[in-house]
């Protein structure tokens, strides 16, 4: 094992009281689900998921982990495909998409190895068997190619509705690549008014073979992004090691391209960003296709388990976007959201023994990452954050060694140096092989990155939790997923009867007060939070026909105190359910602080609390809080887009910009800066924010 030499650079301090409050569960397992060629959405109690060469079998589940299969949804292959692809035996990477009020699938086949292809779809009022409207109808062709006629090849089918309404399909593999065909939403058909066929990605390397394929589309903050397969694929079982298949992505002002990586090489002319590729036991993580979910983009694909069965599974993962709109590859979810297994990262190595993925029965998922040696060692972990604030990263790991390993930990570029006492042991990682760092993350795309830092012992790393440190409120639409919600016109959680939020890893210990109270729109019925799970133990009941009025259009409501006989402790997930709504019920902060002190106003540019009485970050433990001091340290002058503070206390370390929900959207550090300086927010949507400082 390596060591290194040099001086370690700084300390974290743990704070001991988290030691036995690791409540939430944390042991992660893959499950293992079917699939190749997958193809998800999102319905209002859940998701549907459909995959290749089993007459679309339909899978469903509650949370995207846990799967019902309910059999096959085509009985035979529909005949009118055998006037173009002869001898097909099943259809292939179906692709679910809703138009309006049905529910359409589109599929292909093919003759193997030739151009004699076809694109048909069938449909659906419903996705959920046994449900009013549930049935599917097949609609036939909609686009096909033959061979020593057309260049390029009519399978692998995609569809995307822009924003301006218009639906567009792309499909394509070998040859010139992926195509883009304009569809008329009506009719499921190739639209009259559009009938260019784009070239839009093409391998023109003579080494690839041309071979890319699995094309699928998503819009997002305005540009378009396309995702598509690469290489050799499908090669499994004893010939698993035969297959290279990889997922690349480019990115489109238009619909119609042209496609660019982040490079800027057009995708038209052999450009394409690496997404995922093969790593570890994961082989050929590829054919997959971005969806929308509630409150994030997710990115589903099949791989090959080369540790297991070494045949195809699915993985469902986040799509993460950076401040210039550019995509990476989050975690595959294995039930939890603000949790990150390092060996999922993107991983960079100093020199070639680095960063070993290692078995381990007492490792999360039974892997961890060993080696993390070298300095130019990086782990790199994207990840969707629904809620700003403060947090703390649980960070396990182990250290075998006689003295402290040191690491630096950046989130989102600002590092920390961390210190990891020994815990006794190599490779295995009890409750209490933790440390927690304090970190204050944005709402969305969050990066975090591991390096070691040099040092006489190092450290081997299993996975990081992503603690919200709770004071007095969380933010509704801070939710991590559930059913029957979504987020309104105006960003804000709408919840219906037998729907739940789920809020993750909430540091109860934090809390305050036992008081709650909610903010709420058209409310009728009761709405509880569950610690736990939805039908865990009710910790705090809301009677909506008791609100009062508030401000800014809300109406507030009292509710029971917060864990009835017993103070909660630890780290809890909370499940905030609604029964007996007649319609939906709109919610913005949960508060728990007494309704005698007055919640401040989105209006409001200053707000005034005590300081925290911490010397440093390290020393808030879980009562990390930012201090507020308002009117003799700073003023703010705004005009449109632009907040600008003006300092007048040389002893401010951060200036803070917060929403009217409450959730930080900037930061600037100004440590050392003089009096009278000025800090500017700037590009700021419309609305209303508030200013704090530290």
């Amino acid at each position: 094992m390596k060591r290194f030499t040099g001086s370690v650079v700084g300390m974290l301090v743990l704070n001991a009281a988290f030691s036995s409050a690791l409540a939430a569960d944390w042991y992660a397992k893959d499950n293992l689900q079917p699939g190749h060629d997958p193809s998800m959405i999102r319905l209002d109690d859940g998701y549907a998921l459909m995959s290749t060469n089993n007459h679309l079998q339909l899978w469903t589940s509650e949370d995207a982990y846990t799967w019902k299969d309910n059999g096959r949804t085509m009985q035979a292959v529909p005949s009118w495909l055998a006037q173009y692809a002869p001898g097909m035996e099943d259809v292939w990477a179906p692709d679910i998409y809703k138009f309006d009020d049905e529910y359409r699938v589109y599929y292909c086949g093919s003759e193997f190895g030739k151009r004699n292809s076809a694109i048909g779809y069938t449909a659906s009022k419903s996705m959920i068997p046994g449900t009013a409207g549930y049935g599917w109808t097949d609609k036939g062709h909609v686009f096909h190619t033959k061979e020593g006629t057309d260049k390029y090849n009519a399978i692998d089918s995609d569809i995307i509705k822009t924003s301006q309404g218009e639906y567009w399909m792309a499909f394509g593999s070998f040859g010139l690549g992926i195509q883009l065909i304009k569809i008329d939403g009506k009719t499921g058909y190739q639209a009259s008014d559009d009938m260019t066929v784009y070239n839009i990605a093409r391998r023109t390397s003579t080494a690839s073979g041309g071979a890319e394929e699995g094309p699928a589309l998503i819009e997002h903050n305005g540009q378009f992004f396309l995702f598509t397969a690469w290489d050799k694929c499908c090669q499994q079982g004893n010939n698993i090691e035969q297959t290279t298949y990889k997922t690349a992505y480019g990115r489109a002002d238009k619909v119609t391209g042209p496609y660019k990586d982040r490079a800027g090489y057009n995708m038209a002319t052999g450009g394409g960003t690496i997404l995922l590729e093969r790593y570890g036991r994961y082989v050929g993580p590829g054919g997959g296709e971005p969806f929308q979910d509630i409150n994030r983009v997710r990115f589903v694909h099949h791989y090959y388990d080369n540790a297991g069965d070494k045949y195809n599974h699915i993985h469902i993962r986040d799509v993460v976007f950076t401040d210039d709109n550019w995509a990476e590859m989050g975690q595959p979810f294995l039930g939890r959201y603000l949790s990150a297994e390092v060996e999922h990262g993107a991983l960079t190595r100093g020199v070639s023994g680095d960063l070993v993925i290692t078995s381990s029965k007492t490792a999360s998922n039974g892997e961890y990452l060993a080696y993390i040696n070298t300095e130019g060692t990086v782990i790199r972990l994207p990840m969707n954050i629904p809620q700003a604030g403060e947090y703390l990263l649980r960070y396990r790991y182990a250290n075998g060694g006689t003295g402290d390993a040191t690491h630096g930990v950046s989130v989102n570029g600002k590092e920390r140096i961390v210190k990891l006492p020994p815990t006794g042991s190599w490779g295995t990682f009890p409750e209490n092989s933790v440390v927690m760092i304090p970190a204050t993350l944005k709402r969305g795309g969050n990066f975090i990155e591991v390096r070691p830092v040099p040092n006489d012992f190092f450290s081997e790393l299993d996975r990081i939790d992503f603690l919200r440190v709770i004071r007095d409120t969380i933010p509704g639409n801070g939710f991590d997923n559930g059913i029957r919600i979504r987020l309104d016109e105006n960003d804000q959680l709408a919840i219906r009867d037998g729907g739940y939020a789920i809020f993750e890893n909430v540091v109860t210990d934090s809390i305050t007060s036992t008081a709650v109270r909610m903010q709420v729109k058209n409310g009728s019925g009761k709405l509880s939070l569950h610690a736990g799970s939805k039908d865990g133990k009710v910790i705090s009941e809301c009677d909506l026909s008791k609100t009062v009025k508030a401000e800014n259009g809300w109406s507030e409501v009292e509710c029971s105190s917060l864990g009835g006989e017993s103070k909660l402790s630890g780290v809890q997930d909370f499940y905030l359910t609604a029964s007996g709504q007649s319609g939906e019920v709109v919610i913005g902060n949960i508060i728990f602080k007494a309704a005698s002190v007055e919640a401040s106003s989105s209006s409001d540019e200053t707000v005034e609390s005590s300081d925290s009485g911490c010397e440093s970050d390290e020393d808030c433990g879980t009562g990390i809080r930012i201090s507020e001091i308002a009117g003799a340290r700073f003023s703010v002058s705004r005009m449109e887009g632009v907040y600008s503070v003006r300092l007048n206390d040389s002893n401010i370390n951060n200036v803070y910009l917060l929403n009217s929900m409450g959730q930080i959207v900037g930061v600037r550090n100004v440590r050392g800066s003089m009096v009278g300086a000025d800090v500017r927010f700037e590009n700021l949507p419309k609305g209303n924010f508030i200013v704090r400082v530290k």
